[in-house]
């Protein structure tokens, strides 16, 4: 029996019967469920659904039949009875933990995932496990809340504090309770009505929605760890940090204003800036910059908001007298916010100058690709995941060794996570920028992580490196390559044979809405600059619903400096088909081992294409895509097995 399969079957051995039905023989019920839980253990799940089935039809009281045979059903995904059985031992018994836990992933697989959120929130409240929080949280991703609810309130703050995920799963749910608040709601109209002219930041300071704002700890932490990623949320804040700037330096209003305030400049910090600017705000701030550099310089006092409203509109460490800041006493928000401006940059600059380069970077698109990446570092990103075990294909990686990869580690997001759930795995991880890496490794080095390397190097030259990997991950890599199959090609030559390959590719059919934006970029000479991104993204907001354009604002990507150049303004990106990536694979000789991807999308695939092989089949992967072209909005990503002997025949790319 694979974890997986013990995870389905649930954590309780068989222990004594419970629930059993007046008149029943107690040990009959308890030698007859022993043996079916033996069968389920050892993974034989047709004779132990057998079994079960068998004592329900005995006791049709005894929930934990019905939760363990619920359990067996979902292993072999009969997830519709699956369903029904977890859901009558639940009528039976409503606190039994397995049987929650069991379907929450149960209605997942099924695609619903409010249904599953409540489950898993159930079992929570009975017992808090590492699993249950990380399946809330994965719940969690696909939930929008129309109604607000305290106790998903209560732990989607507390899975962003205690990272149960990656903070970005959990901002759309996060969000969408944050505006079922009637007076954000309210106010998040007026500031569209309005837009782009600015709310009266008098007015807006003297209403009840600064109050709900002030003591919305949701809101706060997500505003510290991640991104806002709502339109109309972003214009209610970005009416917030003017009315700070222009008005409320005048008086400070308390220390749950003053936390508000510190949480909107940690944001702005997380998302580089990239909220609409005014001119006459810019040139507010830059007033204010000079009185705040003159008070540091001569170690004159300085009111708390006023680093606060400057780290709003401008990273504090290009102050001349950053280094100061630290060096003051402040209250422990604006600390927390100095710490994120000026003296984690500070670390960076020092660790970039420790890193080894393993290549020379001397090809034109290249230096133009680094260049872009030490200007914007990609990924941003505040806070990590929970470490769990890592994402081989085929696998626990916790217990594993082996050489790993990481081939364009970027700020080292996806590096991290898998570094701390494989700890016997060695890891390589390199990328252009310096910037990026010295993100990376300021936050690996606090996590612990020391023995992961960090180092720069081109893909193109690392041929010349002589290493070889069991498993290498090129997520979102390959298309800004001159040549992306050359540099496939010479990354396959460092796979061992038997290795596994983790690659990320952007697809021709999903990115037609980019597509339309490079069109706008061109016509208006849009530059790679911030100025320039903001007035692209303005007119990206105002364009008509349901048009291409228009769609760009559901991605992530569309909320930050970074990711939202590296998505409309990249200097180079190749898009690609599943034909020319299934042509590569067979010239090369690489086998395809599937795709990344939700439970919904792969059940959509499987009722379009039950035959058996078809989730390996890239025609088929084609003519779903074809019919349904935003499939691969994020990317390809998939996983390719070198055999363990290869053909003799040379690499050759695609033709």
């Amino acid at each position: 029996m694979n974890r997986k399969q013990r995870r389905a079957a649930g954590s309780s051995g068989a222990g004594p019967a419970t629930g059993v039905a007046p008149g029943t023989a107690p040990g009959n019920l308890n030698e007859l469920f022993a043996a079916a839980v033996t069968q389920h253990q050892a993974g034989a799940l047709a004779e132990a659904e057998r079994r079960y089935r068998h004592i329900a039809a005995l006791y049709p009281a005894h929930a934990e039949t019905y939760s363990r045979l619920g359990a067996v059903l979902m292993a072999q995904g009969k997830t519709g009875e699956s369903v029904a059985c977890l859901e009558r031992a639940l009528a039976l018994q409503p606190n039994l933990f397995e049987a929650l836990g069991n379907l929450a992933q149960a209605n997942m697989a099924a695609g619903r995932a409010e249904p599953a959120l409540d489950a898993i929130s159930r079992a929570l409240a009975i017992r808090e496990t590492p699993q249950g929080k990380a399946l809330f949280a994965h719940c969690a991703r696909f939930v929008r809340f129309t109604a607000d609810n305290a106790r998903y309130r209560a732990l989607l703050t507390r899975a962003l504090i205690e990272s149960w995920s990656r903070p970005r799963a959990l901002t759309a749910a996060a969000i969408s309770l944050v505006k079922c608040d009637t007076t954000i709601r309210d106010w998040i109209g007026r500031a569209n009505a309005a837009w782009p002219a600015r709310l009266p930041a008098a007015e807006l300071l003297a209403s009840a929605v600064i109050n709900v704002l002030a003591l919305d700890e949701l809101l706060h932490r997500v505003l510290e760890t991640e991104l806002i990623t709502d339109v109309g949320l972003e214009r209610l804040l970005t009416n917030v940090r003017h009315a700070l700037l222009t008005t409320g330096l005048a008086e400070d209003n308390g220390e749950n204003l003053r936390e508000l305030y510190c949480a909107l400049a940690r944001q702005c910090f997380v998302n580089e800036y990239i909220f609409s600017l005014t001119s006459s705000e810019a040139e507010d701030v830059q007033r204010l910059r000079a009185s705040l550099d003159q008070a540091l310089a001569s170690q004159a006092p300085c009111p708390p908001l006023w680093p606060i409203a400057v780290g709003a509109y401008a990273p504090l460490n290009t102050l001349a007298n950053a280094a100061s800041l630290p060096q003051r006493s402040w209250p422990q928000p604006v600390a927390a916010l100095i710490r994120q401006q000026v003296e984690e940059p500070a670390e960076e600059r020092r660790l970039a100058a420790a890193i080894p380069a393993l290549t020379e970077i001397d090809d034109s698109v290249s230096r133009a690709v680094r260049t872009q990446y030490e200007e914007n570092p990609y990924p941003r990103w505040a806070a990590p995941g929970v470490a769990q075990p890592g994402a081989l294909r085929g696998g626990d990686t916790s217990d594993k060794t082996g050489d790993v990869l990481i081939a364009g580690c970027g700020t080292g997001m996806s590096t991290i996570d898998f570094a701390r759930g494989a700890p016997r795995l060695r890891v390589l991880a390199i990328d252009l920028s310096l910037a990026s890496l010295s993100y990376a490794k300021r936050v690996a080095q606090g996590l612990g992580l020391a023995d992961v390397e960090f180092a720069q190097a081109d893909i193109m030259k690392l041929g010349a490196i002589g290493r070889q990997f069991d498993f290498i991950d090129s997520s979102g890599v390959l298309h800004h390559l001159a040549d992306p199959w050359a540099g496939w090609r010479i990354l396959l030559s460092l796979l061992r044979p038997g290795g596994t390959m983790q690659v990320g590719l952007y697809s021709e059919f999903a990115r037609q809405h980019v597509v339309a934006a490079r069109a706008l970029i061109a016509e208006r000479a849009y530059r790679p600059i911030p100025e320039d991104i903001r007035r692209c993204r303005e007119e990206i907001m105002a364009a008509a619903d349901g048009s291409l354009l228009k769609s760009l604002t559901e991605a992530d990507d569309f909320y930050v400096m970074s990711e939202c150049r590296d998505m409309l303004f990249h200097v180079q990106e190749h898009r690609i088909t599943l034909p020319e990536i299934k042509r590569f694979l067979a010239a090369n000789s690489v086998e395809f081992a599937g795709f990344n991807l939700d439970a919904p999308v792969l059940q959509r695939f499987a009722a379009r294409f039950p035959e058996r092989g078809a989730l390996l089949d890239l025609d088929c992967w084609h003519r779903f895509e074809t019919e349904a072209p935003g499939t691969f909005a994020g990317m390809y990503q998939f996983w390719l097995r070198k055999p363990a002997t290869r053909a003799s025949a040379a690499m050759t790319g695609v033709s």
